[in-house]
């Protein structure tokens, strides 16, 4: 049997299914890149030349989906990057953070953008293939900003002291969508933790979001928004921005939107990156950078979302030197401690909601019988006790497409006249 059809027999485990639903004693059969059978006990005859995981009482569940990473920002609890490298090594440097997710158990992820959306594109597809270890990726588009300046140059100066130029959006949208990227993000707001003052102050006119919209509707892509003010998150609703980020200061029109938009938005408010800044003993937040107020508010915010049924994500702005990638397990916590959720409300957002934003959510998030087989084995409870899934040791095994990534070589098997039939 080829490796890409081998299959697996996943026994003694309790399996999270990713819905919210408290974790039960259950196997998993996995044929190919698909699970087969969830149940009790899979019939032995299903199971011929399987190999065996043995979960030992473990939790079994779906792989993690993180709605909101930069690849392309380089650093990880690996290696820091400079983000001044030449672009082949900052290619290289994408592809090492993939890598660094999986491990981690982050099977899936949804760009938060690029500044070398190409490289975006190269792994997604690198990823896709199996022959680079990384997650299911949805690649994305720099940021685009006021004036459509180049990638890395955000002063973020509002649209006072220009005209709108929805020509100029429109062309943005055209090339990144001519680069292969999935969606393309627009800074619809400044942000106070690059320059001071400015998470509040609108980078775009409504006319220039009209046309990116229906430039990426006709392109067949989506739109991400950096929104952190109400004003830009209302325009972001408005305009069908499928993505919001942040929404750290919405009002209470702006959470009405949000809700009566709760099936065709998702929202990752980035309690990751706060916390980041928070703790930061190297370049303690200072008044201008808004982090406490961004703080503050985002926890009125994110528990009231959640409350009126609004598909919240995980995805705090990882892949920064002082936020790095192999930490994005920190937001489930957070979404515990600082929003209320449950630990399993918290995972339904990075598995069941996950796969939904991936718009894969027939197939992606849950273990359930014909969806990909995207799985983790994790020592302890996270439906109890969520920090289990910030280290990495408590990761049995991570299973991507069907295929192990990384498993205890103690828990293998292969499937013998032991079982018996059923």
């Amino acid at each position: 049997m080829s490796a890409a059809m081998t299959s697996y027999l996943v026994e003694n485990a309790r399996v999270f299914d990713g819905t919210g639903a408290p974790a039960t004693p259950a196997e998993v059969l996995v044929a190919g890149n698909r699970i087969a059978v969830v149940a009790d006990r899979v019939p032995r005859d299903r199971c011929a030349g399987a190999v065996v995981i043995d979960g030992r009482g473990a939790v079994l569940m779906p792989g993690l989906v993180d709605g909101h990473t930069h690849l392309g920002f380089g650093s990880t609890v690996e290696h820091v990057s400079s983000r001044t490298e030449p672009d082949a090594e900052k290619t290289l440097l994408t592809a090492h953070c993939g890598r660094v997710m999986l491990d981690h158990g982050f099977t899936s992820c949804y760009s938060g953008g690029n500044r070398m959306p190409a490289a975006d594109v190269a792994v997604r597809e690198a990823f896709a293939a199996g022959w680079l270890p990384g997650p299911r990726l949805r690649a994305a588009s720099w940021e685009g900003s006021a004036g459509m300046v180049s990638p890395g140059h955000y002063d973020f100066p509002g649209v006072g002291g220009r005209t709108p130029d929805p020509d100029s959006v429109v062309g943005f949208v055209d090339a990144m969508a001519d680069l292969g990227v999935d969606i393309v993000k627009l800074s619809l707001t400044g942000e106070s933790a690059v320059v001071e003052g400015t998470s509040r102050v609108m980078q775009f006119f409504e006319e220039e979001v009209a046309a990116a919209a229906e430039a990426a509707r006709r392109r067949g892509i989506w739109l991400t928004a950096h929104a952190h003010s109400a004003e830009a998150v209302k325009l972001a609703v408005k305009h069908g921005v499928r993505a919001i980020y942040h929404v750290s200061f919405a009002d209470e029109e702006a959470i009405d939107m949000l809700a009566d938009a709760r099936d065709r938005v998702f929202v990752a408010p980035t309690p990751g990156i706060i916390w980041a800044h928070l703790n930061d003993r190297e370049r303690p937040p200072t008044e201008g950078m808004e982090t406490r107020e961004t703080f503050e508010s985002v926890c009125r915010v994110a528990p009231e979302l959640h409350k009126r049924g609004v598909r919240l994500v995980i995805g705090g702005d990882y892949g920064f030197a002082l936020n790095p990638i192999g930490r994005n397990a920190r937001d489930l916590r957070l979404f515990v401690e600082w929003f209320g959720l449950s630990p399993a409300e918290a995972l339904r957002c990075a598995t069941q909601y996950g796969g939904e934003i991936m718009d894969m959510g027939d197939e992606l998030g849950l273990v359930r019988e014909g969806y990909l087989a995207d799985l983790l084995l994790v020592n302890g409870d996270p439906t109890v006790d969520i920090t289990v899934l910030e280290d990495r040791a408590n990761l049995a095994m991570v299973m991507k497409d069907g295929r192990i990534h990384t498993l205890e070589p103690s828990r293998r098997r292969v499937f013998g006249a032991e079982h018996g039939a059923a």
